[in-house]
């Protein structure tokens, strides 16, 4: 019987009043098969890990802007992970440095690192593929929080040296793996802050290591206690799931990928139906839930995926 126990984000914490705004490029970093976009978006309010904008192309061919991931964040610079995959997401990966973009964000609700935080286990981020560019922003949020534990002003220092952050990746190939590099560079930053945090990569053509999927790293790692920290498809979500609900005392979030039209909640594009039968909006209500309310006791049985990637 399961012992896992999870928590969702509180009422308070879901909204933060995105803005759209118009920003240029200042720099376009081929990574693999993904782009490494950062754009001046002068107004940025500042965006909690786990939040997405609606991006497009000033001017563009689509009517509707792509919703992205916040990647990382410093002030008004503001970094998302593309992939070519449509037109709208090839537009803006062959942007350069000058050309205009709209950026309405940020959007959503994100990871609540307070709650995490609070958490006596480790935290396991676990990512598929895309879904790793939401963390470059989450541990760049924790590496603040230990460097103002030592300036005394968050929470005690003693009380920041006891984490200890497992991230664990999965990608499909080595090209799609060297989108990698933007969470090595925010890990990094959160040992100089004086957190242990270990990364753990593996990619299904035999790349790097056995071919594996980062579920079976997730089975060999995953500790009763842990607090874990999830993106990917839906079908890699549903089988963390089952990986957690195995292990006692386990606490899950997971930022869901659906597609998203709107990015806003009028358009209900990405309506899911949660555990307990009652229907959400991933970019209004989430896009980050906790499992239980999303797949209950036992994972649901459909493949949906998609979303801000």
């Amino acid at each position: 019987m399961s012992g896992l126990v999870t928590g969702g984000a509180p009422p308070d914490f879901h909204r933060s009043g995105g803005c759209r705004l118009l920003g240029r490029v200042a720099a376009n970093e081929p990574l693999g098969s993904q782009v490494r976009l950062t754009i001046n978006l002068p107004g940025w309010r500042g965006a909690r890990p786990g939040q997405f904008a609606m991006l497009q192309a000033e001017p563009s061919r689509c009517f509707l802007g792509r919703a992205l991931s916040i990647a990382d964040e410093v002030g008004e610079r503001v970094s998302f992970m593309v992939a070519p995959i449509g037109e709208g997401t090839r537009e803006l990966c062959d942007l350069v440095p000058g050309d205009e973009v709209w950026a309405l964000g940020p959007l959503g609700n994100g990871f609540d690192l307070e709650k995490i935080a609070a958490s006596s286990g480790r935290l396991v981020i676990v990512a598929g593929g895309m879904g790793a560019a939401f963390f470059p922003l989450f541990l760049s949020a924790m590496a603040d929080r230990c460097f103002a534990a030592r300036a005394g002003v968050a929470v005690k220092a003693s009380e920041e040296s006891r984490w200890e952050v497992v991230v664990l990746l999965g990608f499909r190939d080595a090209f799609q793996s060297q989108g990698a590099a933007a969470v090595n560079e925010a890990a990094l930053r959160l040992r100089q802050a004086g957190m242990s945090c270990r990364i753990e990569l593996v990619a299904e053509d035999g790349s790097h290591g056995p071919a594996q999927k980062v579920t079976d790293l997730l089975k060999r790692e995953l500790q009763a206690g842990d607090r874990v920290a999830v993106c990917g498809t839906w079908a890699m979500s549903r089988a963390v799931w089952r990986v957690c609900s195995a292990v006692s005392d386990v606490r899950a979030w997971f930022s869901l990928e659906m597609g998203m039209a709107c990015g806003v909640g009028s358009c209900h594009g990405c309506v899911i139906t949660l555990a307990d039968g009652s229907m959400a909006r991933v970019c209004h209500d989430g896009p980050v839930f906790a499992g239980e309310s999303v797949f209950g006791r036992e994972p649901a049985g459909d493949d949906r995926e998609g979303g801000p990637v």
